[in-house]
């Protein structure tokens, strides 16, 4: 379905939401309003109060919603509702100590049944095969990062526990927008194209549409985050503003 999705899309952006920010009912409202402006699909991020790879706006708003009282059981509770009332597919982005922490196998059990169909991992360890099992035998799609520092043997082994897509870091480092981006990632995405059928999605530094642009000239999607993120935590109406953001970016 992921897969499908990407590829029905001509212009495949996949937005970021931070779960829990403001509150959860707002972050209903803000899925819908990214689903009804034509989002491939959606990545929800569980807050964790040590995100290493986020860069300072995510950070930002991991913490904020942490101290807004975000628990997995209030995500849990909702993401039914949510992903019921959304045609993109629905992703969880989380760091593997909330997953490890009720459970692996329970954990992804319960976002597929409650209509999640991925999940992205970003510290999981190279050999993640056990984990793309349980992924597979719960009927998720397992998502998996690949570096620009990654080496291609490496890449190869990684491409082969991953389902729904490849996301493609495009930047060394953490999250955040930058004023440009390597001129490298295309001859990256090639290189991972290489290795797989599945779509390849660019994320890390996107900030504006310029740049989603050309990524969507040699990537199938680009994957927005800290852009979006910033406009909906500098306003006052955040559901308006991430239909806005999303909206500039297809332009």
């Amino acid at each position: 379905m992921i897969t499908k999705a990407i590829l029905a899309k001509e212009k495949a952006i996949i937005p970021y939401v931070t779960a829990g920010l403001p509150d959860l009912d707002t972050t209903g409202e803000i899925l819908k309003a990214l689903d009804e402006a034509g989002a491939a699909a959606i990545e929800i991020g569980v807050p964790f109060s040590d995100p290493m790879a986020d860069g300072p706006v995510l950070q930002k708003a991991s913490h904020a919603a942490l101290q807004a009282g975000f628990c997995m059981d209030g995500l849990l509770s909702r993401m039914s509702t949510w992903s019921a009332s959304v045609k993109a597919p629905l992703i969880v982005m989380s760091y593997i100590n909330p997953i490890m922490r009720r459970g692996i196998r329970h954990t992804l059990k319960s976002f597929r049944e409650n209509g999640v169909q991925g999940v992205i991992l970003p510290d999981m360890p190279l050999d993640g095969r056990d984990v793309y099992e349980l992924c597979r035998d719960s009927g998720l799609d397992l998502i998996r990062l690949v570096a620009p520092t990654t080496p291609l043997p490496r890449q190869k082994e990684v491409i082969s526990q991953c389902s729904g897509f490849v996301y493609a870091v495009t930047v060394k480092g953490v999250t955040g927008a930058r004023a440009s981006l390597p001129v490298e990632v295309r001859q990256q995405v090639s290189n991972i194209k290489s290795f797989t059928d599945l779509p390849v999605c660019t994320g890390f530094g996107v900030s504006d549409a310029g740049q989603v642009k050309d990524m969507l000239t040699f990537a199938d999607g680009v994957i927005v985050g800290s852009y979006l993120m910033a406009k909906i935590m500098d306003s006052s109406q955040p559901v308006q503003a991430a239909r806005d953001a999303f909206t500039a970016l297809l332009n």
